[in-house]
């Protein structure tokens, strides 16, 4: 008679068989100390094991290292026992090894024969007093049989895989602590099913149909342990799928805006701007010559020579040189640029310094009546070709240095699949050479020549008027050079401030940066070249443009300055009022102050100060506004590009930033 004491110890001993199978998967667990033999040696160390791959244990050593041991190389590591329990086993206990117990036992004729042969040492089982179960022959057989039938039937690979969790069972941590031990040769099919089934469970949908097609002999990759409501509860594929696709259709666009230019009109657009960029610059020169400057059909010259000129050339060169060294000598203070994709970059600064030297050479050169005055006026459209040749020149050199430069110094907007676009966009944001940083010297060297430029164009009109007479002195060209010799000194003393912008941040350094760098001088100088030709007497009219200057000025400098406290040092006790949304890159957008209007404050400042230049002139006629109206395109355009970078950067906080600033630049018009 088989009690139901019996019968439940019975079906817990066979269902505990499908988890002994499991535990033996994983010789080791997480976190168990143990002995692992180093690479290329026979010698054992001490270690912790971090995880598993498969047959791979990834084993942290005493010293630190982290290294893939095979299960083969690992022991399990056990603590020294004492000298004293050692010494006591060994004694041997007399009475216990008396002849008289040494007399042969008789055994129940229902145990099975002993056998010399001894489990393995690390096979250990827990001992369990139960009564002796007889259960019928009969029973026995039947059970076998029926059993043997099943199998043969029906092989694991075929079965459902909610059959076979119920055959094997739930998986838990616990039962992978119950034991250590090694299963024999034939229960490693049963280890490598049950290993499948848990790696089945954590798949997605699409993947778990190749749960059929597993090859048992294949090599693993590595398994998973469940938990128990884990592997009973019902997730829902379908929100996981449209997940997945919105997941996708994320990374094709990011893929795409990579690969495919996305801005200036793509290849072609670039193709055509690298030509029209030049021509741009160089036609209003030839409109404002000493004998007729007004806006028009200009005289164009045939000669080569009335374009290039070797000398002049050699001059623009010797000035980016000059400015060059100065910028790498160890003289100024060095300071931690914002944060990018390859850190901090180091900035030293002086610009400023570099500047003062130019005037006091330029000075020098003056009082020793060197005709650099009469060079630099005489020569507008020879220096603007010069300044086209020098950037062509750098870009290409940079275009080849960035085809070796690192992943993580790339501009993402310059690797697309079109040479031409990424050559006009440049391929590294911030390209450099041991201290030479080539866009901060750019920058440098674009404002130095326009405080040059303009303070010929002042020596010009005061050798050419009487300075102790008014109604002979043309105030309006003092004024207008004064305003843009104020407006680059004050660039070069607040460097810190533009470090960050858009155009040292993001604006990769490229042909159209190296070019309008160089150029830029001759395009802003335009309207106090066309002041020089056309005298202008003093008159109250002045203050109108005046005033527009201070309050551009201030705009721009302001909310420069506070965007750059705000970048490096966000918990500023002058910046605690200021609102903010929080961005998933860790970043925050300003939400308040000039910041909250518009969400280009400095370029609606700096919009401001080149049409009060301009202004001064009180002229009637397009040119000395030139540029001005590029300006205004130009920041209006970088301002729509931004605004679609930013959509990309920071997504729905971006999103939340435009419902509160509404607009770009100039309040409820754009």
């Amino acid at each position: 008679m088989i009690s139901s004491r019996s019968i439940t110890v019975v079906e817990t001993l066979e269902e505990s068989a499908p988890i002994k199978g499991i535990a033996a998967m994983m010789k080791f667990i997480e976190g168990e100390e143990v002995l692992a033999r180093y690479s290329s040696t026979d010698e054992y160390l001490k270690g912790k094991v971090l995880g598993v791959k498969g047959e791979q244990y990834k084993v942290q050593f005493e010293t630190g290292i982290e290294k893939y041991v095979h299960s083969t190389d690992i022991k399990a590591s056990r603590p020294s026992r004492s000298t004293r329990r050692s010494s006591s086993r060994s004694r041997k206990s007399p009475s216990r090894y008396s002849p008289s117990r040494k007399s042969l036992r008789k055994r129940s004729p229902g145990r099975p024969p002993a056998t010399n042969k001894q489990s393995p040492k690390s096979t250990k089982f827990a001992k369990i007093s139960l009564s002796r179960i007889e259960i019928p022959s009969d029973i026995r057989n039947t059970e076998s049989v029926s059993t043997k039938s099943t199998n043969d039937d029906e092989s694991p690979e075929s079965l459902p895989l909610l059959s076979r969790l119920k055959e094997a069972g739930t998986v838990t941590r616990r039962s992978r602590l119950l034991t250590g031990t090694l299963k024999p040769e034939p229960d490693h099919k049963m280890v490598l099913l049950t290993r499948n089934i848990n790696r089945a469970v954590s798949l997605p949908l699409e993947r778990k149909s190749q749960l059929y097609d597993f090859n048992i002999d294949g090599k693993e990759r590595g398994h998973s342990i469940q938990r128990d409501q884990d592997l009973l509860k019902t997730l829902n594929y379908e929100e996981d799928t449209n997940l997945n696709t919105q997941i996708i259709e994320k990374r094709k666009k990011e893929i795409s805006m990579v690969s495919n230019p996305q801005e200036w009109g793509g290849w072609f657009g670039t193709f055509v701007l690298m030509f029209l960029m030049p021509f741009i610059t160089i036609l209003p020169q030839l409109m404002c010559t000493e004998t007729e400057c007004k806006f028009g059909y200009p005289k164009i010259p045939t000669s080569l020579n009335y374009y290039i000129d070797f000398k002049i050339f050699a001059s623009y060169l010797s000035l980016l040189l000059f400015v060059t060294i100065i910028s790498i000598i160890p003289i100024g203070r060095k300071i931690d640029g914002p944060d990018s994709r390859i850190g901090r970059l180091q900035y030293r600064l002086n610009g400023f310094l570099c500047g003062l030297l130019s005037l006091i050479i330029f000075a020098a050169c003056t009082y020793k009546e060197f005709e650099l005055c009469d060079l630099i006026v005489d020569n507008y459209i020879q220096f603007s070709v010069s300044g086209w040749f020098l950037g062509l020149i750098l870009s290409l050199l940079l275009f080849i240095k960035g085809g070796r430069a690192p992943v993580a110094n790339l501009n993402i907007y310059g690797s697309t699949n079109s040479v031409i676009y990424n050559f006009w966009q440049g391929r590294e944001i911030n390209p450099r050479i041991g201290p030479i940083d080539f866009k901060i010297i750019l920058f440098r060297t674009s404002m130095i020549a326009m405080i040059l430029i303009n303070l010929s164009i002042v020596t010009k009109a005061i050798e050419e008027g009487d300075i102790y007479n008014l109604q002979h002195l043309n105030v309006g060209v003092l004024l207008g050079t004064l305003l843009q010799i104020i407006y680059a000194m004050d660039a070069l003393f607040f460097e810190s401030a533009m470090l960050t912008t858009f155009e040292i941040m993001y604006e990769g350094t490229g042909y159209m940066l190296c070019t309008s760098y160089m150029m830029y001088p001759f395009s802003v100088t335009i309207a106090t070249k066309y002041m020089l030709f056309h005298q202008t007497q003093l008159t109250y009219h002045f203050v109108f443009p005046v005033f527009t200057f201070i309050i551009g000025y201030l705009i721009y400098r302001i909310s420069n300055l506070q965007k750059s406290e705000y970048r490096r040092n966000p918990l500023s006790p002058s910046l605690m009022q200021l609102e903010t949304i929080p961005t998933i890159r860790g970043k925050k957008l300003i939400v308040s102050g000039l910041w909250g209007h518009v969400r280009h404050p400095n370029y609606l400042g700096n919009i401001l100060i080149w049409w009060s230049i301009s202004c001064i002139s009180l002229a009637c006629d397009i040119l000395p506004y030139y540029y001005a109206i590029m300006c205004t395109g130009l920041l209006m355009h970088r301002a729509v590009r931004d605004n679609e970078r930013c959509k990309v950067r920071y997504g729905l906080a971006w999103e939340q930033y435009m419902s509160r600033v509404k607009y770009m630049i100039l309040y409820r018009i754009f």
